[in-house]
């Protein structure tokens, strides 16, 4: 008998133990308005992160939610400005920590006296900054958009998403946020943010630990915005398991019901651009080399965010792999796999393929979208590099190209001395001028892993003859001609 007594003493005390570290949920009701100079919004959704409603004609909204959401925040919809503070979107407010019953936020946006119907999106992969000397870099890049937006796209609006990791190691202090911010701030649009592996705090107990430096410096990690005839939508896939820097490419089940709500305020057929840190897809899928993939550098459930894409011809933004891809995966469904604005950590002109450090431009016309790789410090048509027969460890009788951009509806073709010899071959291997650079100078580098890697953009042909003048002729999706031309020496 004594012993069952305190056999349920000790159960009662692990009861009590395990009730008094449940986190305490309440019920609370976030309402409030979305106003543009005192006037009501209509339409305008808002979340909470999980549910997503609607204003009403006067921009009245009511959310019965709990103490447990983090913000309260809205689609922004064509038409008015971006609402920025201390230079990062604001289309957001933080929840307190201990929020009463009711919780009152309203938002007031400005109407926009430009037009988004055309409009230019900027995208950034990969900047991450470790060093100091590195952010005259960033800034450099910045400069560059700027130009570029003012000799090629005046009295159109731009706008930028950068593809995550936007610092590299997220323990160094003070942390590289503050002046990232700042250094991209300098191109003088505004710019979105997406969170990537480097930008999460790793001394946490679980993934839904992982954001909470990221979250103060940009708000919530998956939200929508428009911009003329486009939805933006931004995800967060990346789902750490508390092991190191251990992570995997995953979309959680909150976000994926969120997107099927977002998506629902979108018209079938329109164009939706869906901005991540991991790629959906890779090279090992598309050689159907399935059990190659690794599950850090994929998202492991991408079938279902495809499934959601269907009625929409949909455009993914990634970045993390630190190569330029591209995959065309339906005739509605393209993902853009975008090469690092920092090359290779910031150690050489080029990233691991090749392709030299810069940015992807897409330039939108109602539903429309055309697109190119701008290098920076480099003329807009700059968009393949040639090399000379010998320069390639790969193909050392061939002259090979290296085109960054490419995907299956380009078309490379040469001439050798004036006549046409129809398309280059294309093949995998190493860039020679990043291979080249990595053999000269890895001994220098800050991180001693890096070097060059394999590439499936190269194409080569074999001259007929040593002194023969080589040109090549590019043409990319959209039918525009870049060319470039040698002299083969003796």
């Amino acid at each position: 008998m004594k012993l069952r007594l305190l056999l349920l003493l000790s159960m009662l005390q692990w009861s009590f133990s395990c009730f008094s570290v449940q986190a305490i949920t309440t019920p609370v009701v976030y309402y409030g308005k979305v106003l543009s100079g005192g006037k009501g919004i209509a339409n305008v959704p808002v979340t909470d992160g999980t549910q997503i409603v609607l204003t009403d004609d006067k921009g009245r909204y009511s959310i019965s939610s709990t103490s447990n959401a983090e913000y309260i925040y809205i689609t922004l919809p064509d038409g008015y400005n971006i609402p920025m503070k201390g230079k990062v979107p604001a289309f957001f407010q933080k929840v307190p920590a201990q929020p009463s019953k009711k919780v009152h936020f309203d938002f007031e946006l400005t109407p926009s006296s430009t037009d988004n119907k055309k409009h230019v999106l900027v995208v950034w992969a990969d900047p991450q900054v470790y060093f100091d000397e590195e952010m005259p870099q960033v800034q450099q890049a910045s400069k560059d958009v700027k130009e570029l937006l003012a000799t090629n796209y005046q009295g159109i609006p731009a706008y930028g998403i950068v593809c995550g990791d936007i610092i590299g190691d997220i323990n160094k202090k003070p942390s590289y946020f503050t002046p990232m911010i700042d250094a991209i701030a300098e191109t003088e649009i505004p710019f979105f943010y997406v969170i990537g592996n480097h930008d999460l705090d790793l001394n946490v107990r679980s993934n839904e630990h992982a954001r909470t430096t990221y979250k103060s410096y940009y708000g919530p990690t998956y939200y929508s915005f428009n911009r003329g005839d486009i939805h933006y939508v931004v995800l967060d896939d990346i789902f750490f398991i508390a092991k190191s820097y251990l992570y995997v490419g995953y979309l959680t089940e909150q976000q994926l019901q969120w997107l099927e709500q977002d998506l629902k305020q979108v018209t079938p057929g329109s164009t939706v651009v869906v901005a991540m840190h991991i790629p959906t897809y890779s090279r090992e899928a598309r050689r159907k080399e399935w059990g190659k993939e690794s599950t850090m550098k994929v998202m492991n459930n991408r079938s279902h965010l495809y499934e959601l894409l269907k009625p929409y011809n949909a455009h993914i933004m990634s970045g993390h792999e630190h190569y330029n891809e591209n995959y065309v995966l339906a005739d509605n469904l393209y993902e853009h796999v975008h090469a690092p604005l920092s090359t290779l950590f910031w150690q050489a002109p080029w990233a691991c393929d090749g392709t030299p450090g810069g940015y992807a431009v897409y330039e939108f016309d109602g539903g429309k979208v055309n697109w190119y790789y701008k290098c920076v410090g480099k003329d807009k048509d700059y968009q393949f590099e040639l090399y000379p027969v010998g320069a390639s460890r790969n193909k050392k009788e061939a002259v090979v190209a290296n085109v960054w951009n490419y995907d299956s509806t380009w078309k490379v073709k040469w001439y050798e001395n004036g006549i046409d010899k129809g398309e280059m071959i294309r093949f995998s291997g190493y860039d020679p001028a990043i291979y080249e650079y990595c053999e000269k100078n890895s001994s220098t580098f800050k991180h001693k892993y890096l070097g060059a890697d394999i590439t499936e953009h190269l194409f080569y042909a074999v001259p007929e003859t040593k002194d023969s003048e080589i040109r090549v002729e590019v043409t990319d999706h959209c039918g525009n001609v870049y060319t470039r031309k040698m002299q083969q020496s003796k």
